[in-house]
């Protein structure tokens, strides 16, 4: 029995190694007999995690002449190189309800800045110098009754990538 067992044993190991062999022909190759005198050849791209990839170009600073209540644009660019059905959000928030300190430490006064069309914008996997569809902007409502210094407050520009 041990003898019977061990003989299907390697007749089932012989043919387990057969099919990875038969499973995908590498080359094909055409003879003067051959019947058929062409042959496709499949060209695709292999793909590697770390063939994606993202920028967002945001801006160093965004500078208010002083007494301008004219928003100024704080949009951003984003270029994408992701695989289809990844995303990539943006999100522009002021910080400290746009709160903005006076460099100089013997002033006590303070200004505020309004941030417009801040939120999240989400894009897609392949885009090229894209902006928000509503720009980001702020500004200043008011300079009356402060003290003319620098001001300076923050945004924050939260980037995610999510994978599809």
């Amino acid at each position: 029995m041990k003898k019977v067992f061990a003989l299907a044993l390697a007749l089932v190991m012989m043919f387990a190694v057969c099919v990875p062999a038969f499973a995908a022909a590498t080359e094909t190759e055409i003879t003067k007999d051959s019947t058929d005198q062409s042959a496709d050849v499949a060209v695709k791209t292999v793909i590697d995690p770390s063939d994606i990839s993202y920028t967002v170009t945001i801006p160093a600073d965004i500078e208010i002449a002083w007494g301008d209540t004219a928003a100024q644009d704080a949009s951003y660019k984003v270029t994408t190189q992701l695989f289809a059905g990844d995303t990539l959000a943006v999100e522009v928030a002021a910080n400290n309800a746009g709160a903005m300190a006076a460099t100089d430490a013997s002033v006590t006064d303070t200004l505020t800045f309004a941030l417009a069309n801040g939120g999240t914008e989400t894009f897609g996997a392949a885009v090229t110098n894209a902006t928000p569809t509503n720009a980001p902007s702020v500004s200043i409502a008011s300079f009356d009754g402060v003290t003319v210094t620098e001001y300076v407050g923050t945004l924050t520009y939260t980037v995610t990538y999510t994978a599809a």
